[in-house]
């Protein structure tokens, strides 16, 4: 795994009381790194980062909680962000509020005119995750959709 992955994460904070201290802006060009690292490491090294971030949950939930601060400004990336967190955690902490937030993710691409399929398969192409599959499927999409 990337030793520097491993530093920036572990130097992010966390903290159950207060969930919104991982969205600080001085842990912004972190995340992004982050997420940087991520997309240009080999599947080897995705894997090992996965399996580091899965088995410690406070990493999981820093992944969870960082929101992007670009969300109207540059939707295409704010959900990149939010693929790449997704591809990461792999359904952890639960695959069902990752699940539900996939769907929005595509619904919100699709509200901002976005070609959201295009999207979530370059996402797939950085790292696939086991829940893509299912919100890549129009029929499980609509499903989960409420």
């Amino acid at each position: 795994m990337s030793e520097r992955f491993k530093e920036i994460i572990t130097q992010i904070p966390f903290d159950h009381s207060d969930l919104k201290v991982v969205n600080r802006k001085e842990y912004q060009p972190l995340f992004e790194e982050l997420f940087e690292i991520y997309k240009n490491s080999s599947p080897l090294e995705k894997s090992s980062i996965n399996e580091f971030v899965q088995n410690d949950r406070d990493l999981s939930y820093k992944l969870v909680h960082w929101i992007p601060p670009c969300l109207e400004s540059d939707p295409e990336r704010y959900v990149m962000y939010r693929l790449i967190s997704a591809s990461i955690r792999d359904g952890r902490p639960d695959f069902r509020d990752d699940l539900l937030e996939l769907v929005h993710l595509w619904d919100f691409l699709e509200e901002k005119g976005l070609n959201a399929q295009e999207i979530f398969e370059e996402a797939i192409n950085i790292s696939g995750s086991f829940l893509f599959d299912q919100i890549m499927d129009p029929n499980r999409r609509n499903e989960l959709g409420f």
